[in-house]
């Protein structure tokens, strides 16, 4: 076998295996939309939709909940009112709705 000869076939066995390995890495990475069932915590990170300016209450003050920090805004999560930071997604407060 020439120098060349076996390159070409060190160079080929490689690369299958780094083929399926990244075919596999992207199947693992593939994500179900969120059911948003998952429990939440102060600290905990909220579902991306509750980043956005639409979900965000306007009537603060009516609803009792206090004012919202910088960067963040009070979001309604089923049965609670949960005050979101924009910038991260990172949940500051939980407060009942009533």
């Amino acid at each position: 076998m020439t120098p060349r000869t076996l390159l070409c076939a060190l160079l080929l066995t490689s690369t299958v295996p780094l083929a399926a390995t990244a075919a596999e890495s992207r199947e693992e990475s593939v994500q179900a939309p969120e059911t948003h069932n998952r429990e939440l915590k102060v600290g905990d990170k909220a579902p991306d939709q509750y980043k956005r300016d639409d979900q965000a209450i306007r009537d603060w003050h009516a609803k009792g909940l206090p004012a919202p920090e910088k960067e963040s805004h009070w979001v309604r999560m089923g049965e609670h009112y949960v005050l979101v930071q924009i910038t991260n997604g990172v949940v500051l407060a939980i407060h009942p709705a009533s």
